[in-house]
């Protein structure tokens, strides 16, 4: 009798319905978002095959020693942009205050006293964007032309238009020039060690989900108890160290201040933040795609200079990169995949 029963409940009670994924299905959603890494892999196989010398050790570190003070300044960037905020100032900050700095070696001071002041003038620098901003209200663009218009004038008013040169101390070059075993430049192990504190910052701990948050939605977050404007303003103190720590990394590698030392990164960031958009946390700005993005467009300039390609074919390509990487931004914002950075 109770086998009966036990025969006819297997028979009546529904058969149960699998929920994991299929091998398919789970390798599809491994790869979503890995485009950019893919396509990525296959600019490095190609060039490599059309230049003997591009996967020398000796290039290899030299894309390293490219890539450091761009992706140090485009982590600033792009925690600032996860807030939905803005900065367009950075290029002009870092050749002000480079300038400042080695007026202050010529004159004597310490040079690690200088490269501690240094982050402190970084810093300070984005809390006058925050304030602009956050305080009072500015669009962010307006706010940071103005600020990168400001350094500009600065910077014409001490240098008359012309590089400052002065006498420095010996070791100031270390950093920026120096390699571990010839392969790792000491100023892209910093950048690697920044890179993985800014990960871990914004990806796994709270503070960088309420980033997240108020970029995607800043009256939700401010109505679930996030403060606002404080973390905003704790954003553009994070970038001032990025542009403290990457004007450090030039001071150290230039030893020279040309009026324009830190306009050449202006667009290479701008593109990466952007770029970077379109890997792993797709139609977002996040830190793992801006690192993977200014490897790519550093790997492409140096690649176009191994292939003896004219130098304004850079401008032209990374141009058409960063309109491409805006306008897939801008097509995932319109369907509520991020934060809306327009």
């Amino acid at each position: 009798m109770n086998g009966t029963r036990e025969t006819a409940a297997a028979t009546t009670a529904p058969a149960a319905v699998s929920t994991a994924p299929s091998p398919a299905r789970r390798a599809a959603r491994f790869l979503r978002g890995m485009e950019l890494l893919a396509i990525y892999v296959l600019i490095v196989a190609v060039v490599g095959v059309a230049s003997d010398r591009f996967l020398s050790i000796e290039n290899i570190a030299n894309i390293l020693r490219n890539t450091a003070i761009g992706g140090i300044l485009a982590l600033g960037l792009t925690i600032v942009m996860v807030t939905g905020d803005f900065d367009l100032s950075f290029g002009g900050a870092v050749s002000l205050l480079n300038l400042l700095a080695l007026i202050g070696l010529d004159k004597g001071l310490n040079l690690y006293v200088v490269f501690a002041l240094l982050i402190v003038g970084g810093v300070l620098w984005e809390l006058i964007n925050a304030l602009l901003v956050v305080r009072l209200k500015m669009h962010a663009f307006i706010a940071t032309i103005a600020t990168m218009t400001m350094s500009k004038g600065f910077i014409f008013w001490i240098t008359k238009g012309s590089t400052y040169y002065g006498s420095y101390p010996d070791n100031l070059t270390y950093l920026g020039r120096h390699a571990f075993l010839d392969v790792l430049p000491a100023n892209a192990l910093v950048f690697i060690v920044m890179a993985v504190a800014v990960y871990l910052l914004l990806d796994r701990s709270r503070f960088g989900r309420h980033l997240y948050a108020i970029g995607g939605n800043s009256e939700a977050a401010t109505y679930v108890g996030i403060r606002v404007n404080r973390q905003r303003v704790v954003a553009y103190v994070l970038a001032g160290l990025c542009v403290g720590v990457a004007t450090v990394t030039l001071c150290s590698k230039l030893a020279t201040a040309p009026s324009t030392a830190g306009d050449g990164y202006q667009m290479t960031v701008i593109s990466a933040a952007f770029l970077g958009a379109a890997a792993f946390r797709v139609g977002m700005v996040n830190v793992r795609g801006s690192i993977l993005a200014i490897f790519i467009l550093t790997t492409i300039e140096n690649a176009l200079i191994m292939l003896s390609v004219p130098f304004y074919f850079q401008f032209i390509v990374q141009a058409l990169i960063l309109i491409a990487a805006v306008t897939f931004v801008s097509r995932k914002n319109k369907k509520g995949a991020g934060p809306a950075i327009f």
